[in-house]
């Protein structure tokens, strides 16, 4: 996983994670708003909310995230919609022998968050969403 900071102090934590299923399997996965809270973090759940927003709910706290699907390049932008400047992206491209490798960032702002935490929710999203994928494509 890759770590920077910017000229504002945020830090941008990121890495690779490779799955066994076909890009255009993981990214419908990784789209569909009925399984995004299958592959959050424990403690986090999603609530209904227009095509573009997700809300996420941990605990008592609701954050809202708008969501932007750039379908032709197999990409998820989000950032959130209150001032704390929180985004991401993930990117799903194909790799050897029918598999595929996400690509995901997350832009954390400077004293948001302490950066160990935030490599550690990324991994434990990316071992959701791998499981999820699993699940999906090797029922179908």
């Amino acid at each position: 996983m890759a770590e920077q900071g910017d000229a504002e102090g945020a830090v941008r934590v990121g890495g690779s994670y490779d799955f066994t299923a076909p890009a255009e399997v993981v990214f419908g996965v990784l789209t569909d708003p009925d399984r995004i809270s299958r592959w959050l973090p424990r403690g986090m759940n999603t609530e209904a909310a227009g095509r573009d927003e997700v809300r996420v709910r941990v605990g008592a706290q609701i954050y809202p995230y708008g969501v932007k699907v750039v379908t032709d390049h197999l990409e998820l932008q989000w950032h959130s919609l209150d001032s704390t400047g929180l985004h991401g992206t993930a990117q799903v491209d194909d790799a050897p022998a029918g598999g595929s490798v996400v690509r995901a960032e997350v832009v954390v702002p400077a004293g948001l968050a302490d950066d160990r935490q935030v490599r550690e929710l990324l991994a434990e999203t990316m071992v959701h969403l791998q499981r999820d994928v699993s699940d999906n494509f090797n029922a179908g």
